[in-house]
């Protein structure tokens, strides 16, 4: 587990008379240092900063190898700003090589200062701000003093995890579309993989014959000289190579037997940072892990190494563990800059017992019991009865690799993109699945993305505008141009055929500065197309623009033109009295005076409609009598509305009839009719000499809705024959 010993030394001897003196005054200070160290062991035992693991080996062996994880805020600030004046967003060769320097500068200085009978270079690793020491008590106590040093960790060890995807992450629509992996890599950190089967070429060694998947293997634990410990590896590299088939497979052997030790997966790490480039790696797969985490894992001695991974541009797909946990993952899942994976079933497997759990019922994208979930987990995949290499396995280990080999495809793709955006194009393009879990406070919710790499790596075409309307065109006018623009939101490249015209009036359109026939466009970009629309009589004109493309949701888009080719002449109207006039086409609605613009040769239809105590005389203008107004536009046009207040006396009933007088409308009443009359003053002698019998009332307001006051005879009303009864009249 823990290399080699201490180096020994040999002191050159001192004569002979002084011996007693030195050994004396060594052997105080030794004690005097032994106790210093000891108080500073146990108080920094008691306050957590000194794992209990590491005091226990200190104790039982008299040395512990440790990782010292450096605090190394200075060194990223610095690689920032080189990478701002570099125009990069990821860590580019450069910014690796001065990040390197200058974790190398701060190593030489804490190891200094150490005797090297107190301690012992195990492993440096050059790109990541950790050493693999071992050290004595007096090294140790020193190490937790200093305040450049992060953190101390045992060399923790990791298991990997145990438990027809394909077509459910639609990694099949994605091959028709060309997207493969080619010229990207992904690093399968496990128990290595057996090169020789079929499913990776049936390779004699890494990269033979031409074909072989594996491009690249090595014992980063010692050697066993065995391809695989137990097909672990070859398992999770096999799922790799069916989701990215012509990627290649980088297998680093990181396990001893059944576990994997952090400093072999540092060692590992620091590999594919250095060989990013060559290999153009895109992905790590860590189908491994082991404790129990509630929150992200910042101080985690994995958790820089993952970072810088990212931050050049490769993802580490990390298995979330298999334990079940509800609200924690394991490590190095839980690091921030991980992509952690847990596992759904891919179709209906029937009721599934695990160690842990079971699963009464299955379906596609149903999260597995087993499957660790947190708020934090970034990402479900396919992980139940995973057969791939000729092995099959359950578990989130089976997970990770799909993801690990989607990146590898998107990468492929789009060679562009940083680490940040890979993570991001995996997580915002999912299918979005929940699994609600029982706990001792009630049933929690997750909600979590699913691989989709058909999503991922899908053109969309846009448009805009949606559809172009050159509104009114003067006849035999200069011809105006519109601007389309084509635009891919997609994931993936967006191939435009030949832009075509349409329609009963294609030909009073054209292309103008066409830019996007046959134009390949990448994610985001965009070309133009300009319209152009010939009027040459009057009339209303459509056509359709269609483009051509590989989406395969809108394969044909259509892009509606259109155009009214005329003028446009004002109609001006204007009322006298209560009443106002509309129109049909809409425009003209008001009682007063206003105008609408209609198009040449537009039959309009005016109405009016009187106020409620007045009545429709008749038109002017443009229009005449009292029937409809039907103009026909062809020139600026202005029409009148004449109403007139009711008159002040009518008979009401089936059919209501107006009378400028009492007098006329008594002389047109019939027995039992009721003369109504206007609270307004009537300058007339009424004589009421018909053998009738009437009542005449008064006071109504202007519309004869309700009596308001009183109706003033300014003359006389006298009953010569018939009965007259009268209401609200006043004589004078």
């Amino acid at each position: 587990m823990y290399p080699t010993p201490f180096s020994s030394g040999i002191r050159s001897l001192l004569p002979s008379l002084l011996i007693p003196a030195v050994l004396l005054g060594g052997a105080l200070a030794a004690s005097a240092a032994d106790l210093s160290a000891a108080i500073s062991l146990q108080r920094h035992l008691a306050s957590g900063r000194l794992p209990a693991s590491v005091k226990q080996q200190l104790d039982s062996d008299g040395r512990c190898a440790v990782l010292v994880l450096m605090a190394d805020d200075d060194v990223r600030s610095e690689a920032a700003r080189l990478r701002t004046s570099l125009k990069t967003t990821v860590d580019t060769d450069e910014v690796l090589r001065d990040s390197a320097r200058l974790l190398g500068e701060k190593k030489g200085r804490l190891l200094a200062g150490f005797s090297p009978f107190d301690h012992e270079l195990l492993a440096d690793f050059e790109h990541f701000s950790v050493l693999y020491l071992q050290v004595n008590d007096t090294a140790l106590a020193r190490l937790l003093e200093d305040p450049g040093v992060a953190g101390i960790s045992e060399n923790r060890r990791h298991r990997h995890f145990l438990t027809q995807s394909l077509p459910l992450i639609g990694q099949p629509q994605v091959l028709s579309r060309g997207y493969d992996g080619n010229g990207a890599s992904v690093a399968v950190l496990d128990t290595g993989v057996d090169y020789t089967l079929s499913a990776f070429g049936s390779c004699t060694a890494p990269g033979v014959p031409e074909g072989c998947s594996v491009i690249y293997a090595q014992d980063i634990a010692p050697d066993d000289n065995r391809l695989d410990d137990d097909g672990h590896g070859t398992n999770v590299a096999g799922i790799v190579a069916g989701v990215a088939p012509d990627a290649g497979i980088i297998a680093l052997d990181v396990f001893r037997r059944d576990y994997a030790y952090d400093s072999d997966l540092l060692t590992a790490l620091n590999w594919v940072l250095a060989n990013r480039s060559t290999y153009n790696i895109a992905a790590v797969n860590m189908s491994l892990g082991g404790g129990e985490y509630s929150a992200p894992c910042a101080s985690d001695i994995l958790a820089g190494a993952v970072a810088s991974l990212r931050s050049a541009g490769v993802i580490s797909a990390i298995s979330s563990g298999n334990e079940a946990y509800t609200g924690a993952i394991a490590s190095p899942a839980c690091v921030p800059a991980a992509v952690s994976v847990g596992a759904v079933y891919d179709s209906n497997l029937g009721s599934r017992s695990w160690s842990n759990c079971s699963d009464s019922t299955t379906a596609a994208d149903q999260v597995t019991c087993f499957t660790n979930m947190a708020d934090f987990l970034t990402i479900v995949a396919p992980g139940s009865v995973i057969t791939a290499a000729g092995k099959t396995y359950s578990g989130t280990s089976q997970a990770a690799p799909h993801v690990a080999g989607a990146a590898a495809v998107i990468k492929s793709a789009q060679p562009a993109l940083s680490g940040d955006q890979l993570a991001s194009r995996l997580t915002s393009t999912g299918t979005t699945v929940s699994v609600t879990r029982q706990t001792a406070s009630g049933p929690v919710t997750y909600q979590k993305p699913r691989l989709n790499l058909d999503a991922a790596l899908i053109p969309n075409i846009t448009t805009s505008p949606a559809t172009v309307n050159f509104g009114v065109v003067a006849v035999n006018s200069t011809p105006p141009t519109q601007t389309v623009t084509l635009g891919n939101n997609g994931t993936s490249d967006l191939v435009l055929g030949t832009l075509a015209l349409s329609g009963t009036d294609a030909a009073l359109f054209s292309l103008q500065a066409d830019t996007c026939t046959a134009t390949t466009l990448a994610s985001s970009a965009a070309c133009t197309v300009g319209i152009q629309h010939t009027a040459s009589a009057v009339g209303v004109r459509s056509a359709l623009l269609t483009v051509p493309s590989n989406d395969p949701d809108t394969p044909q888009l259509s892009i509606p033109l259109s155009a009214e080719d005329g003028s446009y002449f004002t109609l001006s109207v204007a009322t006298s009295g209560n009443g106002t006039i509309t129109s049909f086409p809409a425009g003209i609605d008001c009682g007063a005076t206003c105008s609408a613009p209609f198009f040449q040769d537009t039959v309009v239809t005016l109405t009016a409609t009187p106020g409620i105590d007045s009545y429709f005389t008749g038109w002017s203008g443009g229009c005449s009598g009292t029937g409809s107004c039907q103009p026909v536009i062809t020139a600026p046009l202005s029409v009148a509305a004449t109403f007139s207040l009711l008159p002040p006396a009518r008979i009401s009933g089936a059919s209501t009839v107006y009378y400028p007088s009492l007098t006329a409308a008594y002389s047109a009443a019939a027995s039992g009719d009721t003369i109504q009359l206007k609270a307004a003053t009537l300058a007339e002698s009424v004589l009421c000499d018909r053998e009738i019998s009437v009542v005449i009332r008064g006071g109504f307001d202007g519309s004869y809705s309700v009596v308001t006051g009183y109706t003033v005879i300014a003359g006389s009303l006298t009953v010569a024959a018939g009965t007259v009864t009268p209401e609200n009249l006043v004589i004078r």
